[in-house]
């Protein structure tokens, strides 16, 4: 038996055995965190137990259309302490935000996640690195308690699998991807209507803000590094809304030569950049960001650096060529 099946064998035993159960998730969550979510609380119920969904902050108005396939703690609630707190799609503990403290008291904890820079802070911990989405992970739950997801599971499961495989174009993309893709769209689900809404959301003053910021496009090494800065006053004077700063860092990532692409993002005044990570798979970016106390998948990483935003430009650069030069490219 492998270490995986024997990983998800122990959250299926921690599922039959309890009654009732707490799924959460990161701060701000995106596609994969909040479909993941849903679907695993849906499959919970299914089950016949009681499951609910709950995240620091709730569920941002920008993933409002997500199918509400189980219910979910309206925003600012306090949760019961469950059986089982179930963490998805957290690398970290510390980014359950508010909801650690009820995690900790739960008599159980499980952990799936597909961060290669998981701690496994749970008494279960199922992590797969080679997971492209905690979505299909989940899927595989639903195959192995032999459950039909329902439409809006399904829909729950592509958005996930849709999102943190960029629309099947990273290299976390498999045939195993597709196929599960296929199944789930033959449920019911709508590879267009997802893609509006995923995509297809943002507002005119988003793009103004877009615009404004790719003017800051760099790049050094042969235009082997590529990045954008997003100053404070930018972010104060546009309000961008948190789906078009999540694509940013696509930008530099898709010059040609680029093997490492990121995004500084100010945050004031509390003196701290926000960074967020990408490669073309060549490089390691995990490696970047874990200099800095962050961490993530290979291709796609983020950590938090203190200072202004030429400071966190000179030492993330600084970090980026040292590691460059442990490639050949």
């Amino acid at each position: 038996m492998s270490d995986q099946t024997r990983a998800m064998k122990e959250v299926m035993q921690a599922i039959r055995r309890h009654r009732s159960f707490m799924v959460s998730s990161h701060v701000n969550p995106e596609g994969d965190a909040l479909g993941s979510a849903f679907a695993l609380a849906a499959l919970i119920r299914r089950l016949g137990k009681r499951g609910v969904v709950a995240n620091d902050g709730g569920v941002p108005r920008v993933f409002d259309f997500i199918p509400r396939a189980a219910p979910a703690l309206a925003r600012g609630a306090r949760p019961a302490t469950p059986e089982v707190a179930i963490t998805v799609d957290v690398p970290v503990l510390s980014r359950t935000g508010r909801l650690a403290r009820v995690i900790k008291r739960a008599p159980l904890t499980v952990n799936i996640d597909h961060h290669v820079s998981n701690q496994r802070f749970s008494d279960v911990n199922w992590v797969d690195p080679k997971a492209a989405a905690v979505g299909e992970m989940i899927y595989r739950l639903y195959k192995a308690f032999r459950v039909t997801p329902s439409r809006k599971a399904a829909a729950c499961l592509y958005i996930s699998i849709v999102t943190d495989t960029g629309s099947f174009r990273y290299m976390s993309t498999t045939p195993e991807v597709h196929r599960i893709a296929s199944e789930l769209v033959s449920r019911g689900v709508s590879p267009l209507k997802v893609a509006q809404d995923l995509y297809e959301c943002h507002s005119a003053a988003d793009l103004k803000f877009l615009g404004e910021v790719l003017q800051s496009l760099r790049s050094t090494g042969g235009n082997r590094v590529a990045w954008i800065e997003v100053p404070y006053r930018l972010l104060r004077r546009h309000r961008p809304g948190p789906e078009i700063q999540d694509e940013l860092v696509n930008y530099p990532r898709a010059v040609r030569t680029a093997e490492v692409a990121f995004v500084l993002r100010e945050h004031s005044p509390s003196r701290t950049v926000r960074v967020s990570f990408r490669s073309k798979g060549n490089v390691d970016v995990n490696r970047i960001a874990r200099r800095f106390g962050g961490g993530g998948h290979m291709a796609a990483s983020g950590c938090t650096v203190p200072g202004t935003l030429g400071q966190a430009r000179a030492r993330v650069l600084r970090a980026v060529r040292e590691e460059l030069k442990t490639y050949r490219l």
